[in-house]
């Protein structure tokens, strides 16, 4: 008993010396961010609404739930083509589209139109007739996956105000539009 009682002894001695604060301290820890969220939310691309600017990233929901980030850049005029325009012109749009979460599938060139402001549509067109070396067509099914292309259309050489429009095959209203 002996042998135990000099160390409990000490323990307490020990511990009284250390004495307590004036003032009570309360640690508050900083939030911080796991690595892999950290990961997760810079490899999430920040996007806008549905309906957003040529060079802004939109926020496309599909019928499944699947989300998509899709950007797509400023129509440029086409100068090289093989096929010739029967519209008119022929012009493009750089698409990026990424499959933020949900169901994903095909983001395709033959999902876009554009309208224009007196409202006609105006399908993809392939201004070299079967090569389509370049062309949108990605199909995102996991999480984090992405896919770029050009998207062509033939509009007539005056048309104005026109609009983009992602509207797949399978949906029953625009998805997303830029302008």
């Amino acid at each position: 008993m002996k042998k135990l009682l000099a160390p409990a002894v000490g323990l307490l001695l020990g511990l009284a010396g250390c004495g307590a604060a004036d003032e009570a301290t309360v640690l508050v820890p900083e939030p911080q961010t796991a690595p892999e969220q950290a990961e997760s939310e810079a490899a999430t691309p920040q996007v806008g609404g549905k309906d957003v600017a040529f060079g802004e990233t939109a926020g496309v929901t599909n019928e499944e739930g699947g989300k998509y980030a899709i950007a797509a850049s400023a129509l440029q005029d086409v100068t090289e083509f093989s096929e010739p325009p029967v519209e008119g012109k022929y012009v493009s749009t750089d698409v990026e589209a990424s499959l933020i979460s949900g169901t994903g599938g095909a983001v395709a060139s033959v999902g876009f139109m554009l309208v224009d402001a007196a409202g006609n549509e105006y399908v993809s067109a392939a201004p070299n007739g079967e090569n389509m070396d370049g062309v949108l067509f990605a199909t995102l099914l996991s999480q984090g996956d992405s896919g770029s292309g050009k998207v062509y259309f033939d509009v007539p050489a005056d048309a104005t105000g026109l609009k983009l429009v992602f509207q797949p095959l399978t949906a029953t209203e625009p998805l997303g539009s830029w302008s």
